[in-house]
């Protein structure tokens, strides 16, 4: 017998419905809460551990097949760069499993955001300048105050528009110490 199937028989815990009625019953619900929490730790690092063994297997599979596909299409631009030196205008092959052959591309823009921004302002092109505009909720919890469920300007006294305030029920917690 366990030490903690033995405090479950001191507590009598197997009757029929356990009730918490005094401080002994709600620290040995405690320990439980803390015991399932303890499995629970102990089942997901079991499951991380395999699926990280999984994730490795996958890796390493992958990395094959990949390793594979560079070589073929390796080989099919070898062919394509054959049927380019053959006619010069070819572009592509098409066959039964699939198709091959050369696409031309849309030049890469690579931007220096702040350099960018620089010139945009300085020629005036605001409107090519996103802005996002947020409201700082920190800063307006701190200036703002709640009554009767609205939000009031603390210097006016007006009503802020745009801010529901919920109240909420008391929310029971425990913690494990």
């Amino acid at each position: 017998m366990t030490l903690h199937d033995y405090l479950d028989e001191q507590e009598q815990v197997n009757d029929e419905r356990f009730i918490v009625d005094d401080e002994q019953k709600a620290n040995w619900a405690l320990r439980k809460i803390s015991e399932l929490q303890k499995e629970v730790e102990r089942n997901t690092k079991l499951a991380e551990q395999e699926i990280d063994k999984i994730k490795q297997w996958e890796a390493t599979q992958n990395k094959q097949i990949g390793d594979n596909i560079l070589y073929f299409e390796g080989l099919l631009n070898e062919y394509a760069m054959k049927q380019r030196e053959i006619d010069p205008e070819f572009k592509s092959m098409s066959l039964p499993n699939g198709r091959f052959g050369f696409r031309k591309q849309q030049p890469k823009w690579e931007y220096n955001d702040e350099k960018v921004l620089s010139y945009l302002e300085q020629a005036g092109m605001n409107d090519l300048i996103r802005t996002t505009r947020v409201p700082n909720k920190a800063e307006i919890r701190k200036i703002f105050e709640v009554v009767d469920d609205k939000v009031i300007n603390k210097e006016t006294g007006e009503v802020v528009e745009g801010i529901e305030i919920e109240q909420r029920e008391e929310k029971f917690n425990w913690r494990i110490e």
